[in-house]
């Protein structure tokens, strides 16, 4: 079994998610509205196929994100790595507002008859080596977004909190790290937890990247913090995190389906 490197990066932008996605209506009355919040939840699916399968894959996963949509998801945002790391991982992002909504029924039960459905399943599910599925709650007031076809790259930092150590390590996310973040000149910069489905001392961070020259670069977050500020973290780290793994992930908009309108 591999050990789920769960994400997700990904606000409504033109019509385009991002890890954020903003997928209420518009409004007309007479006095502009208050911005309308973005879904909490999100399902995070990280799903491994067999070496040379994604020909097979890769059809079978887009129909199944239509029938999700059609279903009533907001949106199916799928990324796959873009190099440094696993080549067949296969990220896929489901936004809901609430867990009620399992008790409502799944969306490819709403999106597909049971022929359909079995069909889908015959296509999509031989390549599969391995999915795991878990809930993430996006924490907003840390998080800032940007259009995903326009900025497709993203950079995943995956910290293991040690245990008892949460508090700590989220007092130096929102007193260093974000604010940093905000003046990094990052187009993306996100913060989510885990829910369910995962540990509970799971922190992601996601950052957008404008291209793979970046990576030449300090890292633009850390570049921001003073010297002491920098310490502060390397401080927290070292007695709060037991482990981080970072790994670059592109959004597949031709696999995706970023809003209400399935293709036809």
């Amino acid at each position: 079994m591999h050990k789920p490197a769960l994400f997700f990066g990904l606000a409504f932008n033109i019509a385009v998610f991002s890890i954020a996605p903003n997928y209420l209506p518009a409004q007309t009355p007479a006095t502009p509205p208050p911005a309308p919040a973005r879904p909490a939840h999100l399902l995070f699916e990280d799903t491994i196929i067999r070496s040379g399968s994604a020909a097979q894959f890769e059809p079978a996963h887009h129909d199944y994100c239509v029938a999700v949509v059609k279903g009533g998801a907001p949106a199916c945002l799928v990324f796959s790595t873009a190099t440094f790391g696993e080549s067949n991982r296969y990220f896929t992002l489901l936004p809901f507002a609430s867990f009620l909504h399992y008790d409502q029924g799944k969306y490819t039960d709403k999106g597909l008859t049971p022929d359909e459905a079995k069909a889908l399943a015959a296509r999509r599910n031989p390549p599969v080596v391995s999915n795991h599925e878990a809930a993430f709650i996006l924490l907003r007031d840390l998080s800032f977004f940007a259009n995903n076809e326009a900025k497709p790259l993203n950079m995943f930092f995956e910290y293991r909190v040690r245990p008892g150590s949460m508090d700590a390590f989220m007092k130096s996310i929102r007193e260093l790290i974000a604010p940093a973040a905000k003046k990094s000149g990052l187009p993306s910069f996100e913060v989510l937890q885990t829910a369910t489905g995962a540990s509970p001392d799971l922190i992601l961070l996601v950052y957008r990247l404008d291209n793979f020259a970046q990576l030449d670069n300090p890292d633009p977050v850390i570049a921001q913090l003073t010297p002491a500020q920098a310490e502060t973290w390397k401080h927290t780290l070292a007695t709060t995190v037991d482990h981080v793994d970072s790994f670059i992930m592109r959004y597949r908009p031709d696999l995706s389906v970023p809003s209400a309108a399935p293709p036809k």
